[in-house]
């Protein structure tokens, strides 16, 4: 916990006064009076840079709200759930709160959220944010959190050798097995790595396919691995290692960060698939190759650009705040388009404004451009299930399916079984 500035040690109440003498309604007078303080939890430890840039964020916000003062309280993500319970129970909360996106739905649905869907609707600078992100944040119609930052994956690649083979960035999945096929051939090394413990990236060509892990019909989730569009791309995703052998068996059963990370920056791979927040780590494997890194978005089956995962935090409004006008104006500080591309910006995550993401300095950004061009085409999330966790970690549904794929096992056997485990594990 710290405090961001010293402030007034009681809370001020709401006063509704009226004109003096007379019964007529003094309606700036009835406006209820700024409180002493508000508490915003945010998520991790709070780094001093953190820190630093949410005194600045403060210093803005105390512009309108001189005499508020910011509480914040740094919340462990590992205690997060157990902190948003107790607060729902004991009506304790705070009166803004960071959430990760994929949890926004699973809290709402618990109350521990306001509805914001009025306000939302008289904020500027909101009416650009990423349609897809801020669908993640609705329930039944009304808006419970608006979307914050987050981080998309697109396909790493060694720019000095597709120069010296002649290949361009693929636009294609064909482009993109011809890609790795010269690079296997030329360098002598495998042209990409395709972990099957890689859930978010392998929705990505599943997306890009028409296709999709599983649709909610009525009040069910229904698993769909095994419809056509998602078979497809699920095919061809263990075809680079099993069919098209340009992809290693070694990461079988692996995920990104277990062996493909550190052989790309070592030039053992020639491509591999992650998120911007890869670069400090790339460079601490091999900094002097940075300057020949390069980034493509991960390509649509015939052209385009895949549907991407955002993986990131959003902003609630927590339901039992007594200030919840002057706790979403700290939420708009907070998430403006200037203080969100600042945060983003050091986590190497993205805004999540659309015109942001479009921008001249982004265009201009070898290594992020990318990454915001995918963001910007077109985000997508996994089932809003409480069960997903256990499909996605637990389980591991998906990566079990394509790993038995990859080692030469039915498709269609393999994808009914998980629809079928679907079926049980969303449906909690």
């Amino acid at each position: 916990m710290r405090y961001t500035k010293a402030a007034a040690a009681a809370v001020a109440l709401a006063v509704a006064i009226t004109g003096c003498g007379s019964k007529k309604k003094d309606d700036s007078a009835a406006k209820p009076a700024d409180p002493a303080k508000i508490v915003v939890w945010q998520m991790g430890d709070g780094s001093p840079e953190q820190t630093k840039f949410l005194d600045g964020v403060t210093a803005e916000f105390r512009q309108k709200h001189p005499n508020t003062a910011v509480e914040i309280q740094y919340i462990p993500w590992p205690q997060a759930t157990q902190k948003f319970q107790t607060a729902i129970a004991s009506g304790s909360g705070p009166d803004v709160t960071e959430v990760g996106n994929t949890d926004v739905q699973s809290w709402a649905e618990q109350g521990a959220f306001a509805d914001i869907t009025d306000k939302m609707g008289s904020w500027a600078e909101g009416k650009t944010l990423s349609k897809g992100a801020l669908a993640n944040d609705q329930l039944d119609g009304k808006t419970y959190a608006a979307p914050w930052y987050g981080g998309v994956r697109a396909v790493w690649y060694h720019k000095d050798w597709f120069t010296d083979l002649g290949i361009q960035p693929p636009k294609t999945w064909a482009d993109l097995e011809a890609a790795a096929k010269t690079i296997q051939d030329k360098k002598k090394v495998p042209g990409i790595a395709a972990p099957s413990d890689f859930t978010n990236g392998i929705l990505s060509f599943v997306w890009a396919n028409g296709g999709d892990v599983a649709t909610k019909q009525g009040d069910k989730w229904v698993g769909t691995l095994d419809q056509p569009q998602a078979k497809e791309a699920i095919e061809f995703y263990a075809g680079l290692v099993n069919k098209d052998k340009v992809a290693p068996d070694k990461y079988v059963g692996k995920n990104e960060l277990q062996g493909p990370q550190q052989d790309f920056a070592l030039g053992k791979v020639g491509m591999y698939m992650d998120g911007s927040w890869a670069l400090p780590q790339l460079e601490k494997v091999n900094k002097k190759d940075e300057k020949n890194w390069g980034v493509f978005p991960i390509p649509g089956k015939t052209g385009g650009l895949a549907p991407v995962f955002s993986g990131g935090s959003d902003l609630a409004v927590w339901k039992d705040s007594k200030y919840k006008d002057v706790a979403f104006d700290y939420l708009t500080t907070l998430d403006s388009k200037k203080d969100a591309k600042t945060f983003a910006d050091t986590l190497k995550f993205l805004p999540q404004f659309t015109d942001v993401l479009q921008g001249g300095s982004y265009q201009a950004d070898p290594i992020m451009g990318p990454f915001a061009q995918a963001a910007a085409s077109g985000v997508k999330f996994t089932p809003n299930s409480k069960g997903w966790a256990d499909y996605e970690g637990a389980k591991k549904i998906l990566p079990n399916a394509v790993k038995a794929i990859m080692q030469g096992k039915s498709a269609d056997d393999e994808l009914k079984k998980a629809d079928e485990q679907a079926g049980t594990l969303l449906n909690q």
